[in-house]
């Protein structure tokens, strides 16, 4: 493409604060994002008006699946399912068959990813298999690059194996990952335990399952020293010992997910097995409790674990269903949109830097769409440049909106509503739990490096997708 591409009137977000301008870019990268920009003949010309942009965003956990889960997604259709939900880069689960846990298999999944205009990264498994056994090679992978390890899937059950584990990640500079559960409090459930699985007459999985594992790991982290990420936490009390943890100044940081900002375990009632997942839904208590840590910092990022799987193994009883769904497409209006709901409940951040509140009391808009505002900052922070510092992806990925930054960005209608649809799904997998709800926000141009992947809400063809 010839040219720059110039996005006008729009509502810039990043890092820094929130401002009115224009937006040009040339080659790969930014050339104006503050005054207005005159566009030239062969510009491609982005009205944005009403629309806010914002820099690309980065997911700390997606599975692609790939090696050996190809029915489910390829690397083709999971990253062009991210490039439609505004991602410039996706750090890739070890949970594959075989399972990513030595340099050669995660350098190959990455060659083949190489072309990709998504970013891919991968993280390695704490333990040979997943198995929970042996420790994976450590040392090995963090020399081939690996930044965040993780037997993602199942939590490391033998204490001492994980002691041993993040003493080896503190000595590395790893980040040892943790999925939270203890095997013997699961007990084979399929949904949040409580009055509403008894009255289903469903296995349900408790609460404290996920709760004993955070503040044994916490623990650890507390007597190591080393780096401690918490996955996909679903329950306040979770949230309230990561809280006090960080307080104590333990180094922990912690993921949410869309699906638990808003969704809760009643969607179950109906026995549908697309929301089925693990952790499970909670109580609207629950998440109602996950957006007040939220705003007042306990969470660090917002992951979308991404887990896509074969009609047959979500279209199954719940007993026999798969756990997962699809979460890269919609992931940043599914939290918009319960952040709206936050909003009415009278939940706002509470821990926007100044000069960024400041920015925004500038722009004169009204108090509603401050608030909103407000939240959508916070929402970016924890979708783009929090995960992108957490992975180390360094100066591409700085949440600046800035002449000499690199073009990594989405345009967001923050006013529109819509619905998503089984015939817009991008994923080869089709288990979305958004399908037919009626979201706010929607995504209508991303640029990843330059290239706009994402036009007037459709995506386009020329990726270098294979």
């Amino acid at each position: 493409m010839s040219g720059r591409i110039v996005f006008k009137g729009a509502v810039l977000l990043d890092r820094t604060g929130i401002r009115v301008g224009d937006l040009a870019i040339e080659g790969d990268l930014i050339t104006s994002a503050e005054a207005a920009v005159e566009p030239g003949p062969g510009d491609t010309v982005v009205d944005a008006r009403g629309g806010v942009v914002l820099p690309a965003l980065v997911d700390s956990h997606t599975h692609l699946r790939v090696p050996g889960g190809e029915e489910a997604e390829t690397l083709a259709s999971g990253t062009m399912a991210a490039a439609m939900g505004g991602y410039a880069a996706v750090l890739a689960m070890p949970n594959t068959t075989p399972a990513l846990d030595n340099p050669a298999r995660i350098a190959q999944m990455l060659a083949a990813a190489a072309d990709l205009p998504v970013k891919v990264l991968a993280s390695g498994t704490i333990t040979k298999e997943r198995a929970g056994a042996e420790l994976s090679p450590l040392a090995a992978l963090s020399k081939a690059g690996v930044k965040l390890v993780t037997d993602d899937g199942s939590g490391v059950q033998d204490a001492n194996l994980m002691r041993r584990a993040l003493q080896y990640g503190a000595e590395l500079g790893l980040i040892v990952a943790e999925h939270c559960e203890v095997e013997s409090l699961f007990g084979g459930g399929v949904m949040n335990e409580g009055p509403l699985s008894a009255g289903l007459g469903l296995r349900g999985i408790p609460a404290v399952a996920e709760e004993v594992m955070v503040a044994r790991d916490i623990e650890l982290a507390r007597a190591t020293r080393a780096r401690l990420h918490l996955l996909h936490l679903s329950t306040g009390r979770s949230a309230e010992l990561v809280e006090r943890a960080k307080a104590d100044g333990v180094p922990v940081t912690a993921e949410v997910t869309p699906h638990h900002l808003l969704m809760a375990e009643d969607l179950l009632r109906g026995y549908g097995s697309v929301y089925k997942v693990n952790p499970p839904l909670r109580t609207d208590e629950d998440r109602r409790a996950l957006w007040r840590y939220l705003a007042r910092g306990a969470f660090d990022v917002i992951g979308t674990d991404h887990a896509p799987h074969p009609r047959w193994r979500k279209e199954a009883t719940l007993d026999d269903a798969a756990f997962g769904m699809l979460g890269l497409q919609h992931a940043l209006s599914a939290v918009y949109t319960g952040a709206l709901g936050a909003l009415e409940d009278g939940v706002r951040p509470e821990r926007l830097p100044g000069e960024v509140s400041a920015s925004i009391a500038g722009l004169g808009f009204d108090e509603s769409k401050a608030a909103r505002l407000a939240w959508l900052w916070q929402i970016a922070a924890m979708m783009s440049w929090q995960p992108a510092r957490l992975l180390g992806l360094g100066d591409d990925f700085v949440g600046r909106l800035a002449a000499g930054s690199r073009a990594n960005l989405v345009l967001f209608d923050d006013s529109s509503e819509w619905t998503p649809t089984a015939a817009s799904i991008l994923s080869k997998a089709g288990n979305s739990p958004y399908l037919g709800l009626r979201l706010s926000g929607r995504i209508e141009e991303v640029v990843v490096d330059g290239r706009r992947l994402v036009g007037s809400g459709e995506l386009i063809s020329e990726g270098n997708w294979h």
